[in-house]
């Protein structure tokens, strides 16, 4: 038997949303467009009820095809990645994204997915992991704005990248559906 539910909350955020994430430990939602634009939601978990707060624009503009958001230290970050090339990392304070850091990498127009590393977060920095056009997992040390590791093995584009459960080994997958696995310590191993 097929269950019909009401929505409880709804919203008009944006025109052609592209990404949803919610925050860590919070009860904001981010929401992005093929207009380069990142929308802080309210979403009050009891009402189900949605309120627009606040919006960013990247520069250079372009479609973000990945958010991620992350508990950091000293406030959550939040990574948008865009198909202008570009990786964005932002701290949040609260509805509000600040700039802190952006980076270059192999997208091409297509919708690759990067991430929040945390299993080198803890130890020297901020580090994200990005898939690229050019099949190779590339590792960007945020701190200093480049990639310092480039893991190959994918002959294709590579789309997919996220971590175990447990945060000890990174998964990514390519166009041609190939998926590698990849151990903790390829990550970080060597400056490029």
């Amino acid at each position: 038997a097929v269950v019909s539910t009401q929505s409880t909350g709804r919203e008009k955020v944006s025109n052609s949303t592209t990404c949803l994430e919610f925050g860590a430990n919070s009860g904001i939602l981010w929401v992005s467009n093929n207009k380069g634009q990142i929308f802080s939601v309210s979403v009050n978990i009891l009402s189900c009820q949605l309120k627009k707060l606040k919006c960013t624009s990247i520069p250079g503009g372009g479609s973000i095809v990945s958010l991620a958001v992350r508990a950091g230290h000293p406030r959550p970050l939040l990574l948008a990645s865009s198909t202008s090339d570009l990786l964005f990392m932002f701290t949040i304070d609260k509805d509000v994204l600040l700039l802190v850091r952006k980076c270059t990498v192999k997208l091409n127009g297509l919708p690759i997915r990067s991430i929040i590393c945390p299993i080198a977060t803890a130890k020297r920095g901020t580090f994200i992991v990005s898939g690229s056009s050019d099949g190779s997992v590339l590792v960007f040390d945020m701190e200093k704005g480049k990639a310092v590791n480039k893991l190959q093995g994918h002959s294709c584009p590579v789309y997919c990248v996220c971590l175990s459960f447990d945060e000890s080994i990174l998964i990514s997958a390519d166009s041609s559906g190939t998926v590698i696995v990849w151990r903790k310590r390829d990550l970080c191993q060597e400056e490029l």
